[in-house]
């Protein structure tokens, strides 16, 4: 019990200055630069609705990650071009154990639930490295949450309801996401937009990810995964 207090206290400082943002910018993307300020030298750029990883602010600057080709790259983005998730409307916790976690406001419910990992349930693809045998891939794909070891636990169900309507919620929405915390999940709402934002910091320590689930006018858009960090 002292380990994951811990653990949630961890990761609750590193969000303190790492988080999701969304892009907004009136002109459809935002330049990212290779450092802080207005004359450093483009390296890319981020659309309109973009989702990034904030790390550290420097100045009215911040260090983000952010996907480019498929893949995580790092620059700098003017704090003016971003807006927290965390900032739109909290969707509160009526419930927060280490294997459920309900949200609900008006007529919006999100509720998750964890479970065990269990081993002969799973096709496990081990590698080798220096003579090193780990986890290489979980039922044939790429898994979150562990660092070549195996998992204990992953998300057993995600239920969203609009009032008496439940939300279609693809499989592949929680598949490969292993080592939920529930403590360390949040719902916000973007009233304006209709568009429902649950985040999560999973992991228990080594292969730590940040995650994020979009769903727009009630409609799965994507989920985002920022780790390594």
């Amino acid at each position: 019990m002292k380990y994951i207090s811990g653990l949630i206290l961890m990761l609750w400082a590193q969000q303190a200055c790492a988080q999701m943002a969304l892009v907004q910018d009136k002109d459809g993307y935002t330049n990212i630069r290779k450092n802080a300020g207005i004359s450093q030298t483009v390296i890319g750029k981020v659309l309109d609705g973009d989702i990034v990883f904030l790390l550290e602010p420097e100045g009215e600057w911040y260090n983000i990650d952010y996907y480019h080709k498929g893949e995580i790259s790092g620059g700098f983005i003017h704090r003016s071009r971003v807006k927290t998730i965390d900032t739109f409307e909290k969707i509160p916790a009526k419930e927060q154990t280490d294997n459920r976690a309900v949200f609900q406001k008006d007529s919006i419910k999100v509720m998750l639930t964890a479970k065990p990992f269990v081993l002969k349930d799973n096709t496990v693809q081990y590698a080798t490295q220096d003579n090193v045998r780990y986890v290489d891939k979980i039922n044939h794909q790429p898994y979150y949450g562990s660092d070549g070891g195996l998992p204990t636990r992953q998300y057993g169900s995600l239920v969203i309801q609009y009032g008496k309507r439940n939300i279609p919620v693809p499989d592949s929405v929680i598949r490969g996401l292993y080592q939920p915390n529930m403590e360390l999940t949040a719902v916000n709402y973007d009233r304006k937009n209709d568009r429902l934002y649950i985040t999560a910091d999973n992991s228990d320590g080594a292969g730590h990810y940040s995650l994020l689930w979009l769903f727009e006018h009630g409609i799965y858009v994507r989920r985002v995964l920022f780790f390594g960090f």
